[in-house]
């Protein structure tokens, strides 16, 4: 196997991985959801997102992926409230 196939295997490993934990979220944050609506509480919460943010960007030690990985959490936590919002208009259950 060439590097590039390694590096492909290893990528397709990575999204593997990456697809389960998206699920995962996306279940947590119906959860979250499902809390909020009960106490009354807005989707978004500008202060928890900073949180986020700041905490995922602690755990980046390559300076050079810091600002990449700040548009991936940001636009992951966008995809979050979408779903959210879409489980609002269609009055699920959580």
């Amino acid at each position: 196997m060439n590097e590039l196939e390694e590096a492909r295997q290893d990528i397709n490993e990575i999204d593997e991985k990456m697809a389960e934990l998206f699920v995962r979220r996306m279940e947590a944050s119906a959860r979250v959801l499902s809390y909020k609506r009960e106490n009354g509480m807005p989707i978004f919460d500008p202060e928890r997102e900073g949180q986020v943010i700041e905490a995922g960007l602690r755990r980046i030690e390559n300076g050079a992926y810091k600002e990449y990985y700040r548009r991936f959490i940001t636009l992951l936590m966008d995809i979050s409230k979408d779903y959210q919002r879409t489980l609002l208009e269609e009055h699920r259950d959580i």
